[in-house]
């Protein structure tokens, strides 16, 4: 027989029941030997299961607490991703607000220089447009006859009194269309 092998598997189990059977002195010691064997595998039975079922509840506990871990990680990482897209969110409206700012800015820009351009046009249109004005007699109320100054048509007054009934002073500038038609002028 191979002794490495006894003395791995047999012999503390052995050398306790022989010491039990000292400390007994049992009449039959084969019989309390075998029983007494019987019983200690019995017990280290038990005992592994209890050690299992120990193991098995810590494992439990390892793999709730893992589990746990594992979920609180992951609502980590959710919330990380929500906070993320909000930022992407907040960066992309702020980008598209400064870009209708710029593009409304642009826009006005034009606007304003269009807005110059036609009004220097209207400028130098209206320019072309007055046509100096022969001194022609205004008929004020009952026929009377009134000739305009000359000071105020060099000065580029225009106005006179149309009507001395309801005293009020109209402008009479004259374009070309009144020009050639002087009812044009009376609208």
């Amino acid at each position: 027989m191979d002794v490495d092998y006894l003395k791995k598997n047999v012999s503390d189990a052995l050398a306790e029941g022989l010491k039990e059977v000292v400390e007994k002195r049992p009449g039959d010691p084969i019989e309390f030997l075998g029983h007494w064997l019987i019983k200690y595998r019995q017990n280290q039975l038990d005992n592994q299961k209890i050690q299992n079922i120990i193991l098995a509840g810590d494992q439990d506990k390892e793999l709730e607490e893992e589990e746990k871990i594992r979920q609180e990680i992951l609502e980590i990482e959710r919330e990380e991703e929500r906070k993320r897209k909000i930022q992407e969110e907040i960066l992309r409206l702020e980008k598209a607000r400064e870009e209708a700012r710029k593009r409304e800015e642009a826009e006005l820009a034009a606007s304003i220089q269009e807005a110059r351009i036609t009004n220097a046009d209207l400028v130098d249109k209206k320019e072309e447009e007055k046509v100096e004005v022969p001194q022609s007699p205004i008929i004020i109320g009952d026929g009377e006859e009134e000739e305009r100054d000359d000071d105020d048509q060099s000065r580029g007054s225009s106005r006179s009194v149309a009507d001395s009934r309801d005293g009020e002073e109209r402008p009479s500038t004259v374009d070309k269309e009144s020009e050639i038609d002087p009812e044009a002028g009376k609208d």
